[in-house]
């Protein structure tokens, strides 16, 4: 995981239970395949599965997803913190951008407080 590079984290393909009523992907269902997109990458580039979502940004759906579209989720630009990791998310189908933003993703202990992310077993450390 290149921390300059788009990574392809996941897919989904567009079913006729994805849609609203307008014949287009439903937004609220798109920003849960988002947030599961996003907690792939945290999960995989903290090395813990203790990662809760904190923060997306702004959100704007610039492309409607229809039937049978795929939508390809990316990652870039990973930002470590003491606790947490931000980065940025993006949506593509065809090679074309349905939205992008950027997140926070905190980890946790068993008792939901804040725990430092040991950096020098992430794949991140791992790719330096």
């Amino acid at each position: 995981m290149e921390r300059d590079m788009k990574t392809r984290v996941t897919s989904k393909i567009c079913m006729i239970k994805d849609l609203g009523v307008h014949g287009k992907r439903f937004g609220g269902n798109m920003l849960a395949w988002m947030d599961e997109a996003a907690a792939i990458y945290a999960r995989q580039l903290t090395g813990t599965d203790m990662v809760v979502t904190m923060r997306f940004g702004e959100i704007r759906f610039s492309t409607p997803v229809k039937h049978e579209d795929i939508v390809e989720f990316y990652c870039s630009n990973p930002r470590p913190g003491t606790t947490s990791l931000s980065f940025e998310i993006s949506a593509e189908v065809n090679s074309i951008m349905v939205f992008s933003t950027d997140c926070t993703f905190v980890h946790l202990d068993k008792d939901g407080k804040k725990q430092k992310i040991d950096w020098d077993k992430s794949a991140l450390k791992k790719q330096d």
